[in-house]
């Protein structure tokens, strides 16, 4: 029976050595393996190059402007406060069938072409039928400031009706033109 308690205790001995010895063995592996990635980051860092590059960038530019006399040039971009207003004279005392005409202007003062459009309309009208207005001869794009083609002379016509109604002596209206562009490239 002596020999059953000996033999637990000699295999306990024989395995603390193992392990003890082990643990070592795995430390100088594991500082092995660090330093040598470590080493291998440094040889790869060598290995690397960068290229940068820079480019700057900016919004265009644009800015409709008209003229009643293609010289004095006003934004006039609010609807409810026209700045451009055409002589009343122009239109004034209209007969059945007459036609009548005035020239504006539109400039491009934007750092890009300006692809156009227009519109007509009567506001605060009491004619019981409105004279034909309508804008010919507009460019239908405009190039930008400083360079050929960047202004445009336009033409509203304004026609009464040849069979005009009599109710329509003494009324009025406000023809309002809406000449409106989009940047093109």
């Amino acid at each position: 029976m002596s020999d059953l308690t000996v033999q637990p205790t000699a295999r306990r001995d024989a395995r603390a050595p193992r392990k003890s010895t082990r643990r070592p063995l795995i430390a100088f592996a594991l500082a092995t393996l660090a330093v040598g990635g470590v080493g291998a980051a440094m040889t790869s860092a060598a290995w690397t190059d960068n290229v940068f590059f820079s480019a700057q960038a900016d919004a265009a530019t644009f800015d409709l402007q008209g003229s009643l006399d293609g010289k004095t040039w006003l934004q006039s971009d609010k609807k409810d406060a026209i700045e451009l207003v055409v002589p009343a004279t122009t239109f004034a005392k209209l007969l059945p069938g007459e036609t009548r005409t005035v020239t504006l202007h539109v400039k491009n003062l934007g750092n890009v072409s300006a692809a156009l459009a227009s519109t007509v309309e009567w506001k605060g009208s009491t004619f019981t039928t409105n004279p034909t207005a309508a804008v010919s001869d507009l460019a239908p794009k405009l190039a930008p400031t400083t360079t050929t083609g960047d202004t445009d002379a336009l033409t509203l016509t304004v026609t009464a009706p040849k069979d005009w109604d009599v109710a329509n002596k003494g009324k009025a209206g406000t023809i309002i033109v809406t000449i409106s562009g989009e940047a093109t490239s």
